[in-house]
């Protein structure tokens, strides 16, 4: 388990993955390079990283599920791990035993995906996929563990959703990818890589984060922080329901993902667990909280294998980098 200091740093930087040492600093009473060299430590043992990623309202891509031969749920999800437009991977309890995120830039690309693009192997039996255009919440979260104060203080402005979805030029996919490695990279170290200058970097990550295109997100190795297994949730919600319940449960701190999906169970729902009891908790506050609402099928995450473009080990702990890239699921990349 990680210690109070290393949550507390790991929160605030779920508030404000980009912010200075030394802003923490005031908040977190510890000197800027203390945290530094803990964050470090933290980035260098697997049990934490930054990443970025498409804001919920610009996510595209689908949730797929995979029934595989006995004794080989491993082998399948390593594979499906390995590819740059499969972000999440995890084995499943159930009928499904494995489960797996695509990211896309557009439903074109995610239907290329689905009709073309997924190498399975033989002993993957059957596929059932789950098509969304967006997420209500899910794509950044928080331990929780700074209060109100603290987090105000810390708390970066957040612009609105945006309105339409914008187009990345090709500079800005090479932005994206670059940081996806390592979110907190100074623009310095991202110019160097680009072939431009810091302060043209400086602007179009503005322009990027004030737009509502990405959004950073510092993960942690999530047993170590007392999250010992996650739930895969379907749910069925009255059609004219189906926005209200799926922002509001998207506010959960347990919610990992929520997105409305076309399928005959509309709400798809990751949550984090503390325990096997945690999971009855969540679905008697579900019950309570939205009588016409129910939970059609219901999954415990047995083992997770990859989170937001990082392997994992049993712990948790990030053993490889493979950043997620949601053109790659484009066919004129893929065939490069």
């Amino acid at each position: 388990m990680l210690d109070e200091t290393d949550l507390a740093l790991v929160d605030a930087l779920q508030i404000s993955p980009r912010a200075s040492w030394t802003k923490l600093s005031t908040v977190l009473g510890l000197a800027p390079i203390t945290l530094a060299r803990r964050w470090q430590r933290l980035v260098d043992s697997g049990a934490a990283w930054v990443s970025v990623a498409h804001s919920d309202a610009s996510a595209r891509g689908a949730i797929i599920e995979l029934t595989c031969a006995p004794g080989t749920e491993m082998a399948v999800a390593t594979r499906l791990a390995k590819l740059p437009y499969v972000s999440t991977v995890g084995i499943t309890s159930g009928e499904y035993h494995v489960f797996a995120n695509i990211v896309a830039p557009t439903l074109a690309a995610t239907t290329n995906v689905l009709l073309n693009g997924l190498p399975l192997p033989p002993h993957v039996t059957r596929m059932r996929s789950h098509v969304f255009g967006s997420l209500f919440g899910g794509m950044v979260w928080r331990l929780g563990v700074m209060n109100s104060s603290q987090t105000a203080k810390i708390r970066e402005a957040i612009g609105p959703p945006p309105q339409e979805i914008r187009p990345f030029s090709a500079l800005d996919r090479a932005l994206f990818l670059a940081l996806s490695r390592d979110g907190r990279r100074t623009f310095t170290d991202l110019a160097e890589e680009l072939g431009t200058m810091p302060k043209a970097v400086q602007r179009r990550l503005n322009r990027l984060q004030r737009n509502g295109d990405i959004a950073f997100r510092c993960d942690v190795a999530r047993a170590l922080a007392g999250w010992h297994t996650m739930a895969l949730l379907w749910l069925t919600v009255p059609d004219t329901d189906l926005r209200a319940v799926g922002h509001r449960v998207a506010g959960w701190p347990e919610t990992r993902m929520c997105a409305a999906v076309a399928s005959p169970t509309n709400l798809a729902l990751i949550v984090n667990l503390r325990s096997f009891e945690h999971l009855e908790e969540v679905l008697i506050r579900i019950a309570r909280a939205f009588p016409g609402v129910s939970v059609t099928e219901r999954r415990l995450v047995l083992r997770q294998v990859k989170i937001y473009g990082r392997v994992v080990d049993e712990d948790g702990r990030c053993i490889e980098v493979i950043p997620a890239d949601p053109w790659s699921a484009l066919p004129e990349v893929k065939a490069d």
